[in-house]
């Protein structure tokens, strides 16, 4: 999409999933950023409820939920006479942000094999490493709970989507949910550092104004 010549370069917000078996099927970036963002802050609880001498105690990372709604238009790609929206409109990017919950067809085809030669006890393949990358102060790892698709207009030849929303509800991961081996361990660490420097800032600069007016 054409924008004014002055206008300032905007930066895509994006979910990354950290998979080497099918790493690009696993990027997904925004083609229009949100308007909006809503995240719910949670204390975390102690385990089986706490005690009154516990009440005034932090149980790690509060839980975190995201919501976010992401547009999807096949006009962008067809001005500029992209192949794959003139086949697909935009089911291609449904696919990337669809395929964030999926196993991987290599684990999955993995899998059926192991049970086939009669392994006893086959684990469920773990999840990518999701990261919600939505500028400097919000990376941070995440779980997809929901991803609500709504298509709004198809290509009357194909019934392709060519304009679709998709509601997306994550969960942040924090260092209290991953393990220290796993790297979201440290993605969210960094997350943390960003915010304490970001709230000693605003801290030193409102006792500042307190000074100055008094």
């Amino acid at each position: 999409m054409s924008s004014f010549p002055g206008s300032p370069r905007t930066v895509p917000g994006a979910i990354v999933a950290v998979d080497p078996v099918s790493a690009l099927s696993r990027v997904a970036v925004f083609q229009y950023n949100p308007d909006e963002v809503t995240r719910t802050l949670t204390p975390r609880a102690p385990a089986g409820g706490g005690s009154t001498v516990d009440q005034d105690r932090v149980f790690g990372a509060p839980t975190q939920r995201i919501a976010m709604r992401v547009e999807l238009d096949s006009t962008d790609g067809l001005e500029v006479g992209d192949g794959v929206t003139s086949a697909a409109g935009v089911a291609a990017g449904l696919a990337v942000l669809e395929m964030l919950m999926y196993p991987s067809v290599a684990r999955v085809v993995a899998n059926t094999a192991l049970l086939l030669a009669g392994t006893i006890e086959v684990l469920p393949p773990r999840a990518p490493l999701a990261v919600l990358a939505w500028g400097p102060g919000l990376v941070v790892p995440v779980r997809l709970d929901s991803v609500t698709v709504t298509e709004q207009a198809f290509d009357a030849a194909t019934l392709q989507p060519v304009r679709a929303t998709v509601d997306l509800s994550l969960s942040v991961l924090t260092y209290d949910d991953l393990a220290p081996t796993d790297p979201g361990h440290y993605v969210f660490v960094a997350h943390q550092v960003v915010k304490e420097a970001l709230a000693t800032t605003a801290g030193a600069a409102g006792v500042a104004a307190i000074g100055q007016g008094a």
